[in-house]
């Protein structure tokens, strides 16, 4: 605007035409009420509206200016301008006319024509153009319109007293060249975008919200303020719009105003989407909307492609979390957030994402606005990241369900045992949605793209009064790729998805079979097995002219009583991963190793041994063996043999592809593979009608593993190799933490020339006593001693496996491992539990202590190797030379039949573009060519030790969370436990 040289790019107006006059009452008497002050004049494009709300209610002097209509003020001098947002039911006060202020000028009211915006005028403030054209227009003397007219300027006998405001002056100064509005936006636009350049310049969201992070947690990292710094950016991007309820609510949340700059903050509230992104993201403060996980956007975008709404049509959206189908769909989209601080996150993601005008996402309660009799045509939802509270996925299905319109669609994530549960509950609805063929299409979505869950989730699409005659039926477990998000590992690779499962459908459709790895495929409703909706179970190749595995053989049942006892435990590992050449024979376990809580069977003389280990299928053979054996529940089934089919052959059989991909397909949707639904009239088996087609089978079965078996003895030989250098690296570590502790002890000893004593303290870090230092010295020689024995080329005797209780074993070894330089923890429970038991003579409530309430199995020297690599890769690799508050976090907890012990630090994370996955390998390292603290070469030796340790104990994994206080953690599985997991779903 005001372009004081015309130009063709401009039009010319007369400026009395474009500020009008506004709309204000003089106070004739004293009042109260919202008053206008300079500094809330506009300091950036975010302040240019003020909301009378914004203004303190003060004193109204008489003669101040009343303002009851949108206005415009803008000074006379330094170019400051405000648009106010006054109305009659909200007046706006500010001072007189004639007041000038000794730094600003006079203070001018205009209502303002259409020609002209208020952020237009913002820009002729800042570029100086309504500066000069006061400078070329007013001039200080009588022969052209000056300030010093302002006031009484003449006395008119018909009209009394002629006064000229500071307002007429502007309005005398005739035509101006103003741009048209397209070019007023178009030049907003691009000053905009020239200070984003140079803020970008000078700041990075990421690094301004992680020193924010980091300083505001030093008072803990769960006091959440990151939520906090989120509201107040929020708060300042939507200036006047900011929602009072959204504030409120996020109140309880302090921003630490001591940590950013004013400079800095604004910059963060132009970029609320990434700033939500870290802070929601952050662990720590981790928030999960509706008490449950954050949904990655690619699975949102998913959700509304299987939708494929209609634009024109209301989308309803229960369990709205932090509103991100509000977001993504271009429909207007209703629903309800429960969780207050969920609901108040979503509308910030609303305002930053530009969706509030056509979402409207109450604060209430979606059960019960299921209640009501309103349908709609498109619903979309992801209820499985709810907590119960006694509602049953199942129960959400069929409620949403009957919130459709006939013709409507529903598009719902569900945990994925509703596909398969068994019990009558889940069942029937899941009857019900096939006897109406409302069920269009069902994808089962990768397991490790929901940070936090472990949980398999699939996607399902339901049609109501449009009868579906076959169900699309998916798989993307297999379309995950690397994340470059420091949060997840893997993201989900939708596009790649879509298109397979797209020509997969349409191949099945035109009648071909499904293949190896089938990603979709089209099944009649004909065709369904039973209730179940389970993807893997359609999607894996079957062989022609199959029989059913229930035709050749029946499952040994458990046994049951109070005095059953068996000499022999099992799990999936400790079976051979190839041996069908011979039987095999279960090796005897010490007494007392065996829970009665354990899976017990009779194996009969003939048997097939068949068990899943890491969600691989493995099979053995028995001959001879009369046995009772002991086994975690669902992981092994005892199969007999029927219809003179030998059990060397059925073992063989099972060990195919085709069968044992049949076998895998039925443990899909599990958190940890079991074969708990094992459906054996469900997997069909390639038919062997004579001896001689067996024999041959058996002999491909033979001949496949001695191939395997050259290379597993290249494999042993190199496994040698790499046990002497991974002992050698654990001599090292052991070295490194001896050295380490005798030069505290001896800088320790020079300092007090006089002498020491037992009982003094060493260490700032962790003070320990000089008693316990030379303890943990000669613990690590001994260590160190039999490191060196075991340096032959044999296998490695660990000795055998011993009860261990994880919270006295963590105990235990942090007792014996102690260093001044590194704090070590234990926050696990105590394990000390009083069970409740019946007396089988009086009948009376009776209670058991004990101080090993939960235990698992396994070698101590074994054991205490795997924490030593944990501990020295720590002390290696994460902690800072100049730390002083080093820290190794152990903790313990029962999860899924298993125990799970987990070791954390609070050093450096992994190096960016490290995974977990990529630690537990074989040489890598990070550090590679790099001396350590020791002076000695990093061989990359200790995580893929740890992983090779681990294989007959359970599993090991490497959580990677960068900006977390432990940004490393070692997650240990021990599946030889003393307890096991009760199905509650299991027929």
């Amino acid at each position: 605007m005001l372009n004081t040289n015309s130009t063709s790019a401009a039009q010319s107006l007369n400026i009395a035409n474009v500020l009008l006059s506004a709309k204000w009452q003089k106070v004739a008497d004293a009042d109260h009420g919202h008053v206008f002050t300079p500094d809330h004049f506009a300091s950036g494009w975010d302040s240019i509206y003020v909301n009378p709300s914004d203004l303190k209610f003060g004193c109204v002097s008489k003669d101040m200016r009343k303002l009851v209509a949108p206005t415009l003020l803008i000074t006379s001098e330094k170019s400051q301008m405000a648009y106010v947002l006054a109305s009659e039911d909200m007046p706006v006060y500010i001072q007189s006319e004639y007041t000038k202020d000794m730094n600003l000028g006079y203070i001018m009211a205009f209502a303002i024509s259409p020609e002209v915006s208020p952020e237009y005028m913002f820009y002729a403030c800042k570029f100086n153009l309504w500066n000069r054209l006061l400078l070329n227009r007013i001039g200080a003397d009588d022969y052209c319109p000056s300030w010093n007219s302002v006031g009484i300027a003449d006395y008119d006998p018909q009209h009394g007293e002629i006064i000229i405001t500071p307002e007429d002056i502007i309005r005398s100064l005739g035509e101006i060249s103003i741009h048209s509005i397209a070019q007023q936006k178009e030049l907003v636009k691009t000053a905009k975008e020239q200070e984003a350049i140079v803020e970008d310049a000078r700041f990075n969201v990421s690094d301004l919200v992680s020193r924010y992070l980091f300083l505001a947690h030093q008072g803990g990292i769960f006091n959440k303020s990151g939520l906090g710094l989120l509201a107040e950016a929020y708060r300042i991007a939507a200036g006047n719009w900011a929602k009072p309820e959204v504030l409120n609510i996020l109140s309880e949340y302090e921003y630490k105003r001591d940590v950013l700059s004013q400079e800095e903050l604004a910059y963060l509230s132009k970029h609320i989407n990434e700033v939500f992104a870290l802070v929601i993201s952050s662990n720590g403060i981790t928030f999960h909307p509706s008490d449950g996980f954050v949904q990655p956007q690619e699975v949102t975008d998913f959700m509304c492609k299987m939708a494929s709404f209609p634009e024109n049509v209301t989308v309803y959206n229960p369990f709205a979390g932090a509103d991100s189908y509000a977001i993504a769909l271009p429909n207007p989209v209703v629903g309800e957030e429960i969780n207050r601080t969920t609901w108040a996150l979503g509308q910030i993601r609303l305002f930053a994402n530009f969706a509030e005008k056509r979402a409207d996402i109450t604060l209430g309660d979606s059960f019960e606005s299921m209640q009501s009799n309103e349908k709609f045509s498109a619903i979309i939802t992801s209820p499985v990241y709810l907590m119960d509270e006694g509602h049953e996925i199942s129960d959400v299905v069929r409620m949403l369900y009957g919130k459709l319109e006939d013709g409507g669609k529903l598009a719902c994530i569900v945990s994925a045992n509703f596909l398969f549960r068994k019990d009558n509950k889940v069942r029937t609805v899941r009857e019900s949605l096939i006897k109406d063929k409302a069920i269009a299409s069902i994808v089962m979505l990768p397991s490790n793209i929901f940070t936090g869950s472990s949980i398999a989730q699939a996607a399902i699409v339901l049609t109501k009064g449009i009868e579906n005659e076959e169900i699309h039926f998916g798989d993307a477990s297999g379309h995950t790729r690397f994340a470059k998000s420091v949060y997840r590992a893997t993201t989900f690779d939708l596009e790649s998805f879509m298109d397979a499962f797209i020509a997969d459908v349409e191949d099945t459709q035109e009648g071909y079979e499904p293949c190896e790895d089938q990603t979709g495929i089209a099944v009649s409703y004909e065709k369904l097995v039973g209730s179940d909706l389970t993807p893997s179970l359609y999607l894996a190749p079957k062989p022609k002219n199959g029989v059913p595995l229930s035709d050749l053989v029946e499952e040994m049942p458990e046994l049951r009583g109070k005095d059953i006892s068996a000499e022999y435990f099992l799990t999936g590992s400790s079976l051979p991963a190839a041996m069908h050449r011979k039987p095999f024979v279960p090796v005897k376990v010490e007494e007392g190793k065996v829970s009665t809580a354990k899976k017990h069977v009779q194996v009969p003389e003939s048997a097939v041994i068949l068990a899943i280990v890491s969600g691989n299928i493995r099979t053995v053979y028995t001959e001879g063996f009369t046995g009772k054996i002991a086994f975690p529940a669902g992981f092994i089934k005892v199969l007999k043999p029927i219809n003179g089919i030998s059990a060397k052959y059925l073992a063989a059989v099972l060990s195919t592809k085709i069968v044992a991909d049949q076998i895998k397909a039925q443990t899909v949707g599990l958190t940890i593979p079991r074969l708990n639904k094992l459906n054996l009239s469900q997997i069909l088996v390639p038919m062997h009608d004579t001896v001689e087609e067996r024999e041959k089978l058996i002999a491909e079965v033979l001949s496949s593993e001695m191939s395997d078996l050259e290379g597993e003895l290249q494999e042993t030989l190199d496994s040698q190799k790499r046990e002497v250098r991974s002992t050698r690296h654990a001599m090292i570590q052991t070295l490194s933490a001896l050295s380490s502790n005798w030069e505290q002890l001896k800088m320790f000893a020079e300092l007090h020339e006089d002498g020491i004593k037992l009982s003094d303290t060493i260490g700032r870090i962790n003070p320990i006593s000089v008693k316990d230092l030379m303890g943990s010295i000669g613990y690590a020689m001994s260590t160190l001693q039999r490191q060196v024995e075991s340096l032959r080329f044999e296998k490695p005797d660990w000795g055998k496996d011993t009860e261990i209780n994880p919270y006295k074993f963590i105990n235990d070894y942090i007792a014996t491992h102690s260093s001044p330089s590194v704090r070590m923890v234990n926050i696990g429970n105590d394990n000390v539990a009083d069970f409740p038991y019946f007396d089988d003579e009086t009948g009376d409530a009776k209670y058991h202590h004990t101080d090993d309430a939960e235990i698992f199995y396994a070698p101590v020297r074994l054991l205490e190797r795997i924490f030593n690599n944990i501990v020295a890769n720590a002390k290696a690799h994460g902690f800072n030379a100049d730390s002083t508050n080093n820290e190794i976090r152990f903790d313990w907890k029962s999860e899924d039949g298993g125990i799970v012990i987990t070791i954390a630090n609070n050093g450096r994370p992994l190096k960016e573009g490290v995974s977990g996955e990529d630690v537990l390998m074989s040489g890598f390292t990070t550090a590679l060519n790099e001396n350590a603290s020791d002076g000695t070469l990093h061989s990359g030796q200790g995580g893929f030790e740890i992983k090779s340790l681990m294989e007959g104990l359970g599993a090991v994994e490497v959580i990677s969370q960068p900006d977390a206080e432990f940004p490393v953690i070692y997650k240990l599985t021990f599946e030889k436990t003393n307890f096991e997991t009760i199905d509650l779903f299991e027929d």
